[in-house]
C-alpha cells in the first residue's frame, strides 16, 4: 500500500474482504452470521442473528426479512429461484439444509398481514449487530486546511465498520496518528493491522484508489493529523465512534415504534387497511395536527429555506435567480441534526441555496445527513457535495448505488444503472421548541421544480448551465409537484428516526431494519392521523404493492389519482379491475405525453398503451399547463383517506426505486386536499382512449419483463 508504514503493520495473508471481522474474527459480533451470500453451510441458517438484543417479537419479524435477505443472495450466487433452476436440484446437502433452515425462519413473509403481537405500545430501541456499515470520509487539502475536524462513524447496530478515505481534492494527503484501539487499513494492493496507540502513517494520492479503515469494536477514538504541500503543519481530523460521543443521535437511530391496533372488527376496510401491520416499514399513526400544503414551486422550496433559514425569500431573489446573494441568518434556528434525501441534489440555484444553509449550520456544528443518487450526480454535482462534506466532516454523503452480484442475470446487471434512491425528505431537528421542520412529496433539489426555464448561470463556473436536451439526465423541464410539511416536533423526531432505517441500512444488500410492530388495542379508529411509510421493494417483499393493492381493494366509492406515470405492476391492474367491477370511480389526472422527461418517449407509450386499455372505464385526463410535466403523486379514496408520497403508478416505484410517503386517514384532510385536486382538473383536459402507439413499441412492451423495467 503506497505511504503505509509496514513497520507498524502486521501483514495479512492474501486479501481479506471488505469486512473487519477479517482482521478481527475475536469481535464479539463476528461470531454471528452475515446477512449476504459470503458464507455457506447449515451453521448460517441455525445461528441466531441476534442474542437476545431485545423484544422477542422484533427480533423475529427482522429474522424473517434477513432470512429472506439470504435467500435471495443465495438464488443470485447459485442461479436458483427467480434467477434459474429449482433450488432442490443443486445437488449439495450443505446448500439443502442452509435452504430449508433459511425458509422455515423466513414463513412468517407468507403473511401479507402481521397478527399483533402481545405487550404495550409505545417506544423502544433495537441494538442487535446484524449490518455491514460503511461510510465514506471525504478529504481534500484545500478544503479549511488548517481547521480542526471531526468525523464520527456509527457502528451501530453494526458486525462491520469499514471508514472509506476519498480523495475529494486534486492534491495528495498525508495522514498520521494513532487510535485507542486496533485498527486495519487496506488498499487495492496491501492491508495490515495497526495495535491500539500504535502510531501509523498512511498517503492518500490526488487520484487513486481509495484507503479503508476497519475500526475493531474496541476502537472509539483516533486522533490524526492531516497534511499537504499546501499545509505542511497540518491540522488535526478526531475520528470518533458515534454511538459514544453522542448518546442522543444514537437514541434516534435505535429507534422503533410498537404500534397500537384497533380490533380489526371493529373498523371498515379502509380503516384495517391503514392500521394493520405489514412487511411495509412503516411509523404508527400519528396526530396529523395541521400540515402545511405546498402546491406553488416557490412555497415548496421556499418551506426548505425557511426551515433552515428561519425566514423565506422574497420574490426578487427568484426573478434575479443570484446564486450568492446575500443570506440573512439572523432568524436561523440552531439546528442538532438536518436530514435531506433527494433523488437528486443538482450543482444549480437551488442546489447551491440549499448547500450554502446547510454550509451554515455544519459550521456550527449541526450533524448533517445527505442521500442521493449516485447514477444521476454529474461532475459538478459531486463536486459541490464532495467539497462540502471534505470541509465539514459532520456533514456526511451517501450516495447510493444498488449493485448486482457477481454472475447475476443481464436484467440484474442492468439495474445496477436503473435502480434509484427515490425517497424524497427533508427534516431538521431543532434545539428550540417549534423549530423543528419535516417535508416530504415528489420535489427534488433541481431548478426544474422551481424556475419555468433554465436561468442563466454562466457567471457561475461550477454550476449546470442547462440547455434544451431531450432524454437525458442533464434534460430540462418545468416539473409540477406536490408536498406537504409538518412542524410538530414529535412528528419530526419520528420521521427522522424512521429515515434512520435506511441510512443504517446493510451496505451489501441496501435491506433497512423495521420501524414498527402491531401491537393490539381496545381503542377504536381516530380521525385526523398519518402514517409514514418507506419502501425497498427489492428487500421487503413487494411490501409497497401489497399495501397500494389493499387500499384499492378497500375503496367503495371513489378512487381520485394524480400521477404522471401510468404503468402499473399487474398486482395493480388487478385492482382495479375488481374496483370497477364493484362500481368505484376512478378519476386519474395524468400526463400522458411524458416528452422532456428521461426516457420521455417510452414513457409515453407505457402511458398510450395504459389509455387505450382504460379510457372507456376511467375517467382519464392530461395535465395541459404549458411546457409543464406533472410530477405530483397523491391518491384518495373515499373522500377520508389521502397519500401524498414519492411513488409513481408504474413497476419501478413498486419493483426497483426505494419510496416513501404519508398516508393521512382524516375527511377533513381530504376537504383542505379537494381544492388542490381540483386546481389539477382545472389544468386538465379530457384523454380519447383511441391514442396512436407505434408498432415498435407494441412490440417492446409486449414482454412483461421489458414493462417491469419502467
Amino acid at each position: 500500500m503506497a505511504g503505509l508504514a509496514l513497520t507498524v503493520l502486521a501483514s495479512c495473508a492474501g486479501m481479506p474482504g471488505r469486512s473487519a471481522c477479517a482482521y478481527f474474527p475475536g469481535d464479539g459480533a463476528c461470531a454471528r452470521p452475515p446477512i449476504s451470500a459470503d458464507t455457506s453451510g447449515a451453521e448460517t441458517a441455525t445461528a441466531r442473528i441476534f442474542a437476545d438484543d431485545g423484544d422477542f417479537a422484533y427480533e423475529k419479524r427482522f429474522q424473517a426479512l434477513l432470512a429472506q435477505s439470504r435467500i435471495d443472495a443465495l438464488d443470485r450466487s447459485n442461479g436458483t429461484g427467480r434467477f434459474g433452476r429449482n433450488w432442490r436440484d443443486v445437488h449439495n446437502d450443505s446448500f439443502q439444509r442452509t435452504y430449508r433452515a433459511l425458509q422455515r425462519l423466513a414463513n412468517p413473509l407468507d403473511r401479507t398481514e402481521l397478527p399483533p403481537a402481545s405487550g404495550k405500545p409505545g417506544e423502544s430501541h433495537f441494538t442487535g449487530r446484524w449490518r455491514m456499515s460503511r461510510q465514506t470520509l471525504y478529504l481534500d487539502a484545500t478544503a479549511r486546511p488548517s481547521d480542526p475536524k471531526t468525523f464520527s462513524f456509527s457502528g451501530l447496530q453494526a458486525r462491520s465498520v469499514e471508514i472509506v478515505l476519498r480523495q475529494a481534492g486534486n492534491t495528495p494527503l498525508d495522514i498520521d496518528g494513532s487510535c485507542d484501539g486496533p485498527l486495519a487499513l487496506r488498499s487495492s494492493a496491501r492491508s495490515g493491522t495497526v495495535a491500539a496507540g500504535s502510531q501509523f502513517h498512511l498517503s492518500l494520492p490526488a487520484a487513486g484508489t481509495p484507503v479503508s479503515l476497519f475500526p475493531s469494536e474496541a476502537l472509539g477514538r483516533c486522533d490524526l493529523r492531516v497534511s499537504s504541500r499546501e499545509a505542511p503543519a497540518g491540522a488535526p481530523l478526531t475520528i470518533l465512534r458515534e454511538e459514544t460521543a453522542d448518546p442522543w443521535i444514537t437514541a434516534l437511530d435505535s429507534r422503533y415504534d410498537r404500534c397500537p391496533v384497533p380490533d380489526a372488527k371493529s373498523l371498515e376496510a379502509l380503516d384495517r387497511a391503514f392500521y394493520a401491520g405489514r412487511w411495509l416499514s412503516q411509523t404508527c399513526a400519528l396526530p396529523l395536527g395541521n400540515p402545511t400544503l405546498l402546491r406553488k414551486s416557490r412555497d415548496g422550496f421556499n418551506a426548505k429555506v425557511e426551515a433552515l433559514l428561519g425566514k423565506t425569500l422574497p420574490d426578487s431573489a427568484f426573478d434575479k435567480a443570484d446564486p450568492e446573494l446575500p443570506l440573512d441568518f439572523s432568524d436561523a434556528p440552531k439546528l442538532r441534526l438536518i436530514y435531506l434525501s433527494s433523488l437528486e441534489f443538482k450543482a444549480d440555484f437551488s442546489g447551491r441555496i440549499i448547500e450554502r444553509l446547510i454550509r451554515y449550520h455544519a459550521a456550527r456544528g449541526a450533524k448533517v445527513r445527505i442521500l442521493v443518487t449516485d447514477v444521476l450526480e454529474r461532475e459538478k454535482d459531486d463536486a459541490m457535495l464532495h467539497r462540502l462534506a471534505a470541509e465539514f466532516p459532520n456533514v456526511q454523503l451517501q450516495e447510493y448505488r444498488w449493485r448486482a452480484y457477481r454472475g447475476a442475470p443481464i436484467d440484474e446487471q442492468i439495474s445496477q444503472l436503473h435502480k434509484t434512491h427515490h425517497i424524497k425528505m427533508l427534516a431538521t431537528l431543532a434545539d428550540q421548541p417549534g423549530r423543528s421542520r419535516v417535508i416530504i412529496g415528489g420535489r427534488n433539489i433541481h431548478d426544474g421544480f422551481l424556475f419555468h426555464r433554465p436561468v442563466d448561470l454562466t457567471r457561475y463556473p461550477n454550476l449546470q448551465q442547462y440547455g434544451k436536451t431531450d432524454g437525458f439526465s442533464l434534460n430540462y423541464s418545468n416539473w409540477s409537484d406536490f408536498d406537504v410539511e409538518v412542524a410538530d416536533e414529535a412528528t419530526v423526531a419520528t420521521l427522522a428516526a424512521h429515515l434512520s432505517t435506511v441510512w443504517l441500512r446493510d451496505a451489501d444488500t441496501n435491506l433497512s431494519r423495521p420501524f414498527s410492530i402491531p401491537v393490539p388495542s381496545a381503542g377504536r379508529s381516530s380521525p385526523g392521523v398519518a402514517r409514514h411509510f418507506i419502501s425497498v421493494p427489492y428487500e421487503d417483499g413487494h411490501a409497497l404493492e401489497n399495501y397500494f393493492v389493499e387500499l384499492i381493494n378497500a375503496a367503495r366509492r371513489h378512487i381520485q389519482i394524480v400521477n404522471p406515470y401510468l404503468n402499473p405492476t399487474p398486482d395493480l391492474v388487478r385492482a382495479l379491475d375488481r374496483a370497477l367491477a364493484r362500481g368505484v370511480k376512478i378519476d386519474i389526472v395524468g400526463r400522458i405525453d411524458l416528452k422532456g422527461d428521461i426516457g420521455g418517449s417510452f414513457l409515453t407509450a407505457l402511458n398510450r398503451l395504459f389509455v387505450e386499455k382504460y379510457g372507456d372505464h376511467i375517467n382519464i385526463r392530461e395535465f395541459k399547463a404549458p411546457d409543464v410535466v406533472l410530477h405530483s403523486k397523491i391518491m384518495m379514496i373515499d373522500e377520508r383517506l389521502v397519500t401524498i408520497s414519492s411513488v409513481n403508478l408504474n413497476n419501478r416505484s413498486f419493483f426497483h426505486d426505494s419510496e416513501n410517503g404519508m398516508v393521512v386517514l382524516d375527511p377533513a384532510f381530504y376537504r383542505r386536499m379537494k381544492p388542490v385536486y381540483d386546481d389539477y382538473l382545472a389544468h386538465s383536459r379530457p384523454v380519447a382512449a383511441n391514442v396512436s402507439i407505434g408498432w415498435a413499441y407494441r412490440l417492446l412492451f409486449s414482454g412483461a419483463w421489458v414493462r417491469q423495467a419502467f
